[in-house]
């Protein structure tokens, strides 16, 4: 809400005098709320003063202001008058009152409401209370929402105005209620604003003084920073910091404001006797001007004789331990003892601010305090030395940032290391079968069962076909039907017809022999297309006791590469049956897979596209591939491969260049790798590969995943490490240009 400076209009009536009254009133009024919402008053006081204007310009006599609790309640800040403007006096006024706050209070979007004495107010649009939100009293009663920027009702002005105005000067006052309202926004605004300056300024400080007093590791220069800056931080008029470096005593190590502490004097000795007892008591002393008659004797006696050197109205002595002090028999590294010789009343803020630097202070005189017990300094003493002789700390490591890059090309240069790329993929047998069916037809059976073994060309799976059996059916009857008649021409031939009859029967004869034959070989056509059992055409249509439209897929017979005798087929898919029983298949769609897996194994390997350049050059240089005498002086790379099933195992494969395909493929079976790979396959468990680094077969499973890294030859470790970063930069940078 964004209160204006101008006074509402005031309607003409009630005298010239009354309307220039209220409207110089009105504008002093503002002219004060203004200042009131720029100024740093606490909420109390400000709320009481711009209470007591708000009333005063208007002649109201009563009023109040309510803000919002933390728990979303409406509270009673200010008021004046309220108890004589008789909301007792009538049954239920109160209770009619608190249902009218309420309904303002949440209201959306905010808004002023004004009521008539004993006036009721319209319902809103959330849920009714338990009484209607009333006016019960004899006044006018003007409700003005208190808001935030974001709109959000934070608290109500309420004001009481006598019956005895003109009734057209009414909204003029609401409209000043509102306006006012939003002076009292203004100072919230201010104020959160305010607080939240003092908190970034608090965080600045606090965040300065940890860095000051982290930049050393001696213990004096850390504790003078701890003194000088935390007493700017604390606020407090002295601090003094004392570290203990042996098992009791303690050193007073800083006082603030003193460029060197003078341990032969009367103040710092018993300032000293104090801290040491302290820390050998364990607990925090505080002296607010009386002592407290529970101290332990020794730190009483000491607590005495250091006022009688220093009189502050407020001593803390504190012990500081680091969260590594593990042994909390022995003090504390630390102590921290603040003095105030004027301190405020209220000192929460000031003890809030001391524990603040403690906390702080406590790992920092830590690190100092053992690094002074560290032995053999004199180890570092040439390297400090040489940073002397350097001309100080900055060039000293700024020679030594510069010796370590040209020691690191070197090494990045000259150091010969394997480049390895990598590459995903999944162990697969070298023959593996997928089983289609031969034409188009029903699945009437599934005889093969998950990982069931099978022999070369045992029946996998029945099919059914209803134009199989009706051209079987046809042929068979064509099949039949001249069989017959040749029957019936060889009887006609036997009984020896004249000799024109007996040519013409003899050619009927050979146009029946010759459909019959076509007949056969449709049937034995089919036979072939549907893979079906070949039977005698005279039989009644069944082959194994199914009927002419039944046909089969077959386990296809090995290749070259099956060891001879006893190899079988496994069959790799689940059991599928549900899904395939009673579905019609196509010959492109994939029934069941089955694998030879007492053959050879290899894994077939997606290298990406910026892979495969590497492993072509390896390819291409004699020095970076090797050569297989066995195999014709093949060339290959060794592949380091791991199981994702045995990833703490590393074996070995070979890659030969006639294995790694010639074409680029898009990547189908990642969904998030967009770019195209080349297919390769790395062959396992062959002679000339370690038997150690053999894979065991128990770990042969198809499909199973794997990560490989193809050792591409060697080259200088600088590349072998970055070149994808060379590669990146080339690309984008230099080819740019």
């Amino acid at each position: 809400m964004n209160p204006t400076t101008t006074a509402p209009a005031v309607p003409s009536g009630g005298g010239d005098d009354a309307r220039s009254k209220y409207a110089r009133q009105i504008e002093e009024a503002f002219e004060t709320a203004g200042r009131l919402a720029g100024s740093a008053l606490p909420p109390t006081d400000f709320y009481r003063e711009f209470l007591n204007r708000t009333l005063s310009a208007i002649d109201a006599p009563a009023g109040a202001v309510w803000l919002r609790t933390p728990q979303g309640f409406l509270q009673l800040a200010c008021q004046e008058n309220i108890d004589k403007m008789g909301l007792d006096a009538r049954r239920g006024g109160r209770q009619c009152h608190n249902e009218v706050l309420r309904q303002v209070f949440q209201a959306a979007p905010p808004r002023p409401v004004l009521l008539e004495p004993n006036g009721r107010m319209a319902p809103g649009p959330g849920e009714p209370g338990p009484v209607p939100p009333a006016n019960l009293t004899d006044h006018f009663a003007l409700f003005a929402p208190i808001v935030t920027p974001e709109k959000q009702t934070l608290g109500i002005l309420e004001v009481f105005q006598d019956a005895v105005h003109d009734p057209r000067m009414y909204p003029t006052f609401l409209n000043y209620a509102f306006q006012m309202a939003g002076y009292a926004s203004q100072y919230h605004s201010f104020s959160n604003a305010r607080v939240a300056a003092g908190i970034e300024k608090t965080y600045t400080q606090v965040e300065s003084f940890a860095r000051h007093i982290h930049s050393s590791l001696n213990p004096t220069e850390v504790a003078y920073h701890v003194a000088n800056e935390g007493r700017k931080l604390i606020e407090c008029d002295r601090l003094c910091v004392g570290v203990r470096h042996d098992r009791k005593r303690v050193t007073v190590e800083a006082v603030s404001g003193a460029d060197v502490v003078e341990k032969a004097s009367t103040h710092v000795r018993r300032l000293r006797l104090l801290m040491q007892a302290v820390l050998q008591w364990g607990e925090t002393l505080t002296f607010k001007g009386e002592k407290d008659a529970g101290l332990p004797p020794d730190v009483s006696h000491a607590l005495d004789d250091y006022l009688h050197e220093s009189q502050p109205k407020l001593l803390i002595v504190q012990p500081i331990r680091d969260e590594r002090e593990k042994d909390s028999a022995k003090p504390a590294r630390g102590v921290l003892v603040m003095e105030a010789f004027n301190p405020p009343e209220q000192t929460e803020a000031l003890v809030q601010r001391f524990e603040i630097v403690a906390k702080h202070a406590a790992p920092a005189l830590y690190n100092a305090a053992e690094m002074r017990r560290v032995p053999l300094k004199f180890l570092w003493w040439p390297i400090a030395k040489v940073q002397e002789g350097l001309g100080g700390k900055s060039r000293f490591i700024t020679a030594g940032i510069a010796l370590l890059v040209v020691v690191l090309a070197t090494v990045m240069a000259l150091v010969p290391a394997p480049l390895r790329m990598e590459a995903k993929g999944q162990m697969l047998p070298v023959e593996i079968a997928k089983i289609f069916p031969p034409r188009e037809g029903v699945v009437r059976d599934i005889r093969a069962k998950p990982s069931q073994r099978v022999n070369p060309n045992y029946e996998l799976v029945t099919l059914y076909s209803d134009q199989l059996s009706d051209e079987y059916n046809r042929a068979r009857g064509e099949w039949l039907e001249q069989n017959m008649l040749i029957g019936e021409y060889n009887k006609q031939i036997q009984s020896s017809p004249p000799e024109a009859d007996k040519r013409r029967i003899e050619a009927d004869r050979s146009v029946a022999e010759g459909r019959r034959d076509k007949a056969r070989g449709d049937m034995e056509a089919l036979d072939q297309q549907y893979n079906r059992v070949s039977t005698d055409p005279s039989a009644k249509g069944q082959a194994h006791g199914r009927g002419p439209g039944f046909f089969r897929a077959n386990a296809p017979d090995f290749g070259s590469l099956a060891r001879a005798g006893g190899d079988q087929w496994t069959v790799l898919n689940n059991d599928n049956r549900e899904s395939l029983l009673g579905r019609t298949m196509r010959p492109n769609e994939e029934m069941l897979r089955i694998a030879h897996l007492e053959g050879p194994w290899h894994l077939e390997l997606k290298i990406p596209q910026r892979n495969v350049g590497q492993v072509l050059r390896a390819f291409a240089d004699p020095a970076q591939h090797l050569t297989d005498p066995d195999r014709g002086g093949r060339k290959y790379l060794e592949v380091d491969v791991i199981l994702r099933s045995q990833a703490a195992t590393q074996y070995k494969g070979r890659l030969y260049r006639e294995d790694l395909m010639a074409e680029a493929v898009p990547n189908k079976n990642e969904h998030d790798e967009n770019e195209p790979v080349v297919t390769a396959y790395v062959k396992l468990n062959i002679d000339g590969i370690d038997p150690d680094k053999w894979i065991p077969r128990e770990q042969l499973t198809t499909g199973l995943e794997v990560n490989t890294r193809i050792r591409c030859g060697d080259h200088a470790l600088g590349y072998t490490l970055f070149h994808g970063v060379w590669e990146w930069f080339y690309e984008k940078v230099i080819f740019f240009f």
